[in-house]
């Protein structure tokens, strides 16, 4: 009974992350950016005035805050102290830098890339645009009124391409997918692409 218990738990876990799906979320009008894969993380990133942004991590009982920036700033400042101090010991004549050689692709390279890309396309293919919204004003009159006819031929169900003459630039974009549907094209991938994968 207890084992019965613990395999449908894991069945349903499993089927969670394979179905739930997780998205992608841009507000430029509310200044939210942020990837949520329900029920399992948030991660947010947020605009900040002094630290340019900061990003949130929320997960099931537990969220804590990256500073990216501030660690960069910091990394930089102890890697310049420790070059100062190096100087200062070594009286050396500094090493003449190496020219740096550019490799050529050969054929398979060229083969491999292209067929990963093959494979990036299709997977960027399986998003689902859920919401995108796009509110624009060049500054110019007339590149607004050039703007409007070529909107409406993109407009659709979950897509709105706008002109204003306010001075506003806005985008609202909501993206979604799941591991199910990234898991199908990687098999179909494998399966149809398996003689090429072999040769490489």
């Amino acid at each position: 009974m207890v084992l019965l218990i613990i395999s449908v738990v894991v069945l349903i876990i499993i089927a969670w992350i394979l179905f739930v799906p997780f998205r992608f979320y841009i507000d430029t009008t509310i200044n939210q950016y942020y990837f949520e894969w329900l029920g399992l993380i948030k991660v947010s990133f947020i605009p900040d005035e002094v630290e340019i942004f900061f990003i949130k991590i929320k997960v099931p009982f537990y969220h804590f805050e990256i500073y990216p920036i501030r660690k960069l700033i910091v990394e930089e400042v102890e890697e310049k102290e420790k070059n100062t101090e190096r100087d200062k010991l070594s009286h050396e004549e500094p090493v003449k830098k190496k020219k740096r050689r550019i490799r050529r692709i050969n054929e398979k390279e060229v083969k491999k890339i292209k067929l990963f890309s093959k494979l990036g396309w299709k997977v960027f293919k399986t998003l689902r645009f859920k919401k995108f919204d796009i509110d624009i004003d060049t500054g110019d009159v007339i590149h607004n009124a050039w703007l409007i006819p070529v909107f409406v031929q993109f407009n659709g169900r979950n897509v709105n391409f706008r002109v204003n003459y306010q001075g506003v630039v806005s985008i609202v974009l909501i993206l979604e997918n799941s591991i199910f549907r990234i898991l199908v094209i990687l098999m179909k991938f494998l399966y149809r692409n398996r003689r090429e994968l072999k040769k490489l």
